[in-house]
């Protein structure tokens, strides 16, 4: 045993390290401002702006328009830009893009600011083949967003050029990079008639607009090569792992017990989960990848937490209700509640975002409610559950303490050492459920945090743009050792204990000797420390 740990550990640092030294951070960024141009057909010609058809406006402040409606302003922008007079280019191993804006705001006193605005856009994009001419772009999506402009400004800056700090807003988010080459145009409408009618309506109290910027990022190409023979050289040891254990179980002459059904399960979601679909999408276009993604990780947590209640149930020693799923039902409503309610927010917000690139389920006030309520019941859940959770660990330790004080020591020396061996497995797999417990849920916040760090202010500088590759395949190695481990110690564990019919107290020296009882680790825990029947 000693030995298997310290081959787990070697393979645990190996994962660290392969993250720390040949992955790159998982994502990066590209920043763009955003070029101001005049359109004197206000976008009814369908023509689209780029470089070499842009009438640029020098000063956006001086820029004096021919009408009210400032249609006729379009702002653009070609990713990725040229670096050093070479024209860079998006690549399929970038596997997403998101785009946020940043509104710069200037101080007046003739065009205010007001908290809250409303700003309306009109955004179109475009992408361009190899195969396409330097300018011949074809429409990706359209649409008209909206957002709420949130800014702030220090009362020393309140002055003619001061400026306002203002939050970025979401602007799009594609789940793949099939093209190279991609073109945003966004207007702003704002009619100041209308506005001199209703200040309310939508671009009148955004204040004097000085530019446009747009940050771009996307998963590190380095990172996803990792990532993808990470999960390639997984897949099938866990299929092999999965189909031995199979095998093992469907040979047993009894129905299998309801921890080897949930060890089962569970290695099913991880091979789910390892599967490189990936790799699909550097030759194909799939917009629909990081749905999938969402949906096999929470697959694969929703297992992993329901499991580890049965575990730590199923080791309840002189508990009656063991073996009996019914007796899980109040437990694993909690985790059924907050899958559920994270499911819901992310069919709405991925699978809205399959058309329409630009949606934002926090664009809206029904959307914003939909998703903190979506949240809240989950966090709810969760807590519940880990508080569950740790009891039931603390019984399950007390229990086995008890016992092993009280009737070990009173049978034969071979007995107390087999009884030992299995009790010191027992708790090294105990201790490693703990430590994968919690590096998963670090893991999945701060994969939680880094996305809406993405999303927010700190877009350039958050986890997901900095060093935690070594975290992240880390952890990705320690929940499939773990799974691997599992798979090996509760297996059946000889092949002429298939014909077991019955799970039988095992009494004394009968523990080991009697081929009439069927062994798995699981078993053995209990029975080992059942009290004598004599």
């Amino acid at each position: 045993m000693a030995g298997g740990a310290v081959i787990e550990n070697l393979i645990q640092i190996l994962f660290f390290l392969v993250g720390a030294w040949y992955a790159p951070s998982p994502s990066s960024y590209m920043e763009f401002e955003m070029i101001s141009c005049r359109d004197e057909t206000k976008g009814l010609s369908g023509e689209w702006i780029h470089r070499d058809s842009c009438h640029q406006i020098e000063e956006l402040s001086e820029f004096t328009p021919s009408s009210f409606d400032l249609r006729e302003i379009v702002f653009i922008a070609k990713m990725p830009h040229a670096r050093d007079g070479i024209e860079l280019e998006y690549s399929p191993w970038f596997q997403f893009l998101l785009g946020v804006l940043q509104i710069e705001v200037e101080y007046s006193e003739h065009f205010k600011y007001v908290p809250h605005a409303q700003i309306e856009l009109e955004v179109r994009m475009g992408y361009r083949e190899h195969a396409s001419k330097k300018n011949d772009w074809k429409e990706l999506a359209t649409s008209n967003v909206t957002r709420i402009l949130e800014c702030t400004i220090a009362e020393e800056d309140k002055k003619d050029g001061g400026t306002y700090n203002c939050d970025m807003l979401d602007l799009f988010e594609l789940g793949s990079s099939s093209y190279p080459f991609y073109l945003v145009n966004i207007r702003i409408p704002i009619d100041q008639h209308a506005c001199q009618y209703n200040p309310k309506n939508p671009n009148c109290q955004i204040g004097k607009l000085s530019g446009l910027r747009l940050i771009e990022i996307h998963q590190n190409g380095g990172f996803t090569l990792v990532w993808l023979w990470t999960k390639t050289l997984m897949t099938p040891i866990v299929g092999a792992c999965l189909w031995w254990y199979y095998n093992r179980i469907n040979q047993l002459a009894r129905n299998p017990l309801l921890l080897e059904r949930a060890i089962l399960y569970l290695g099913l979601s991880l091979a789910i989960l390892d599967f490189p679909i990936e790799w699909i999408s550097l030759t194909h276009r799939l917009p629909f990848l990081l749905l999938v993604s969402d949906l096999r990780q929470g697959l694969f947590y929703t297992v992993l937490f329901s499991f580890w209640l049965i575990f730590a149930g199923e080791h309840l020693i002189d508990d009656t209700t063991r073996n009996n799923i019914n007796s899980y039902r109040f437990n694993l409503s909690f985790i059924i509640i907050a899958s559920g309610a994270l499911l819901i927010y992310d069919l709405i917000e991925r699978g809205v975002q399959l058309y329409d690139p630009f949606y934002s389920v926090w664009s809206s006030p029904t959307g914003s409610q939909i998703a903190y309520v979506a949240i809240f019941i989950s966090a709810i859940c969760t807590v519940a559950y880990f508080g569950f959770l740790l009891f039931k660990i603390v019984r399950v330790w007390t229990t086995i303490k008890h016992k092993r004080s009280a009737q070990l020591y009173q049978t034969s020396e071979n007995r107390r050492l087999k009884v030992e061996s299995v009790i010191y497995r027992f708790k090294f797999l105990m201790l490693f459920t703990v430590l994968c417990a919690g590096f998963t849920i670090l893991a999945y916040f701060m994969k939680q945090y880094g996305e809406a760090q993405l999303h927010g202010d700190e877009a350039r500088s958050g986890f997901l743009t900095g060093s935690t590759s070594a975290f992240f395949t880390g952890t990705f190695g320690m929940c499939n050792i773990y799974v691997l481990i599992l798979l090996a110690m509760y297996a059946p564990s000889h092949k002429h204990y298939r014909g077991a019919t019955q799970l039988i107290d095992e009494n004394d020296d009968e523990i080991i000797d009697d081929p009439s009882n069927q062994h798995t680790e699981s078993n053995a825990m209990t029975t080992f420390l059942k009290p004598s029947t004599d």
